[in-house]
């Protein structure tokens, strides 16, 4: 745990060193190579996240989702769990927990076998082990709904050779970073 915690002070640390550079083009690669992967294709349903400052800036797979299949994104609840609502216009997300975008509430889903989620985190390995923010909110969905196909997206500088795990982390099927899928 103590690993865990210390590399996770060190990625929040080196997300404010990067505060200020330019990753329009890492996350353009990105959204791109995930729009034309067949992971997305087939998705009838996209469960993703509306990035944080210091998150790949996914939104325009958010916007292509409510164009050309569904969008699901999380709220977090008071249990420490997620619940995923069809958001079918992204200016009517709020800021809520965490200081987190998300939407109020509406209709409900759970993923499907065909659907696809975009997982976020401080840092990822190849091997799709994930350092998330500390809270556990999506190990215990993905513990709960693990039957879609899951993409972690990080930046370069997020992408690491090792990250540690535990018992009860998830990892996720795949890795994309700089439009490279891992």
């Amino acid at each position: 745990m103590y690993e865990k915690d210390a590399l996770r002070k060190a990625m929040k640390a080196k997300t404010l060193q990067y505060a200020g550079t330019d990753f329009t083009k890492e996350d353009r690669l990105t959204c791109f190579a995930l729009r034309e992967s067949e992971l997305y294709q087939g998705c009838g349903t996209l469960f993703a996240f509306h990035p944080l400052r210091g998150e790949v800036d996914i939104t325009p797979l958010l916007e292509d989702a409510i164009r050309e299949r569904r969008l699901a994104l999380p709220k977090t609840e008071d249990d420490g769990s997620l619940t995923f609502f069809i958001v079918t216009d992204l200016s009517t997300l709020r800021r809520g927990r965490f200081a987190i975008v998300e939407p109020e509430d509406g209709t409900r889903v759970i993923p499907a076998p065909t659907d696809l989620m975009i997982i976020p985190a401080l840092a990822y390995d190849r091997n799709g082990h994930r350092l998330g923010r500390g809270k556990g909110y999506y190990d215990r969905y993905l513990k709960e709904y693990n039957s879609m196909n899951t993409v972690g997206v990080c930046r370069s500088y997020q992408l690491l050779e090792h990250v540690p795990t535990q018992a009860w982390d998830r990892t996720v099927d795949h890795v994309l970073c700089s439009g490279i899928l891992y």
